[in-house]
């Protein structure tokens, strides 16, 4: 897939469920502006008959397309606009035939009036009238994203001689992406609502990228999908940066860019990073020192900043370029190095061109942390060579074993930069505490709730008549929220009701008993046991979920 896909599926695609909302609200809209917009067209102008029409068009704060922010219009202002008949007669015009001329007419109308410009607000009805404009309807927020997806290369250059208004700029950049996902399109894939949203999804993946975040931990109930978001997530970082700079090169796949292991009480240092284990030689056993899976990870992922640091090269990682790395060509000559020097543009950072690595860690916070991280804690701060450490076993590290040896001591290791760490953790773990502040302090931390909107998205793709569940659920979830022997820790995720193997057949008041006898009623009893309420509290909560 293209680039400009592949950022689609991340921000939408894998998400349709969080946007759905908002498309069937801007649809419904645009719907009831298509029906004005034929009425017009039959000669019946607006007029203020037509305020609650026009109330939604310009001043409501959320109208279905966008939200107005900060931008407001008055009752008394809002009154002296429809009352006005050459402002509703040019609006009139815009609505019939939402072009760049018209558009232009009636932002002068606008300001005409003198109740201030308000781009927000007339942008707005640019997007209600017309799918050929998005609905990022905040001028320096879609200017953003427009000059990042330019600057990037995902789209062509803006031609200087076009109109550089916000209207125009929607224009261009819509027909790109309707060009780029005309097959989409066809297929019904996606449609002209979901493309229009897609630019809010890019500002705000501008504004907290997932790149930023190197170490996090996904916490939240069980069966929440924290380990099928991180997956998710990493691989959609891994494709994006693929496609970008390494699209022929089939050396990378994702699944040697990923590892995943999971912590539990006996995992230790040893598993982790390295530790003396025993090796058969000539049928006797010798203690002899192994690498944990961590130590090869990185060793793996930091083959790049290891060969760079070797040359003396006196720049901080981040800032060299590939032009910086030119002259050295003939020293850099491994496999690893091929995909870097085929970038065309030798102006970009050698650390976005190589390739991201993606270490899981599933139930984080099971093994005792302190013990298995060990001087790693300097490191997870601290990326890179210059923040290279020597390990416990330093002095017995040889060039089977080390990251890379410095001269003057020894064999060093150090967490390279291009490796992203991914914990998750279920809250009602009693082991949490194993998380100390030290470490917290080290990761950003990224709640994950159960998600009602993707159950019943799910549901209504999969068994439409059981959809009620995701309510059901809800509903017994926010009274254990409110129960204090259990706590929002204690919700029922929302996997537990995705993939149900009942018949199809079955009804929804027999689906719900079988999904509360299978899995909801066994788990609450283990949280209950020994309160001495057990019985008396199951027994609401079995109410709350819709059973009698």
């Amino acid at each position: 897939m293209s680039r400009l896909k592949n950022l689609y599926k991340d921000l939408v695609g894998n998400h349709k469920h969080q946007w759905q909302r908002w498309r069937d609200s801007c649809k419904e809209f645009c719907d009831e502006v298509e029906a004005m917009r034929q009425r017009i067209a039959n000669d019946q102008r607006l007029d203020k008959n037509d305020k609650e029409f026009l109330d939604r068009l310009l001043r409501k704060q959320s109208n279905g397309i966008a939200n107005s922010g900060q931008s407001v219009l008055s009752k008394d202002n809002f009154q002296a606009f429809i009352s006005n008949n050459d402002f509703l007669s040019t609006l009139s015009e815009f609505i019939v035939s939402p072009t760049q001329e018209s558009f232009e007419k009636f932002q002068n109308a606008w300001e005409k009036q003198g109740k201030g410009r308000r781009p927000v607000l007339v942008n707005r009805v640019a997007a209600a009238c017309t799918r050929e404009v998005s609905t990022t309807v905040h001028e320096p927020k879609f200017d953003q994203v427009f000059n990042w997806l330019i600057k990037e290369e995902i789209i062509s250059e803006y031609p200087l001689d076009q109109d550089q208004g916000w209207f125009a700029k929607n224009q261009f950049l819509l027909s790109k992406f309707k060009e780029e996902f005309q097959d989409e399109l066809r297929n019904r894939e996606t449609d002209k609502f979901y493309l229009s949203m897609f630019v809010w999804g890019l500002y705000e993946n501008l504004s907290n990228p997932f790149k930023l975040n190197k170490q996090v931990v996904k916490y939240g109930p069980p069966g929440t999908g924290k380990t099928y978001l991180a997956r998710q997530q990493t691989e959609s970082c891994f494709n994006i940066w693929k496609e970008e700079f390494a699209l022929e090169n089939d050396d990378y796949k994702i699944d040697i860019q990923i590892e995943v292991v999971q912590f539990h009480p006996s995992f230790g240092y040893e598993d982790f990073m390295e530790g003396l284990r025993p090796i058969l030689h000539n049928g006797k056993a010798q203690l002899t020192l192994q690498n944990g899976v961590f130590k090869e990870f990185c060793r793996r992922a930091g083959e790049w900043e290891i060969d760079v640091h070797k040359l003396g090269v006196d720049t901080d990682w981040e800032e060299i370029t590939i032009g910086d790395l030119v002259p050295y060509k003939n020293e850099l000559t491994a496999p690893h190095w091929e995909h870097i020097f085929r970038v065309q543009d030798s102006s970009r950072h050698v650390a976005e061109a190589v390739p991201p690595f993606f270490f899981i860690i599933d139930e984080i916070n099971r093994a005792e942390l302190s013990r298995v991280f060990g001087e790693l804690m300097y490191c997870l701060e601290y990326r890179g060579v210059k923040g290279c450490i020597k390990t416990q076993y330093a002095n017995l590290n040889d060039s089977e074993t080390g990251m890379f040896r410095d001269e003057n001591e020894g064999y060093k290791f150090f967490i390279p930069s291009n490796v992203y760490l991914v914990g998750t953790m279920n809250t009602i773990d009693r082991s949490v505490e194993s998380f100390d502040l030290a470490l917290r302090r080290r990761f950003r931390w990224e709640e994950i709730t159960p998600d009602y909107t993707l159950l019943k998205y799910h549901l209504n793709e999969h068994h439409k008549k059981w959809s009620e569940l995701a309510d059901n659920l809800e509903n017994l979830n926010v009274q254990i929220g409110n129960e204090a022997l259990l706590g929002s820790d204690y919700q029922i995720g929302h996997a537990y009701l995705m993939n149900l193997k009942y018949p199809p057949s079955l009804s929804i008041s027999e689906v719900r008993k079988q999904i509360w006898d299978d899995h909801i009623h066994p788990l609450l009893q283990e949280y209950l046991r020994g309160t001495g309420r057990s019985e008396e509290l199951i027994g609401a909560f079995r109410e709350a979920f819709g059973l009698k």
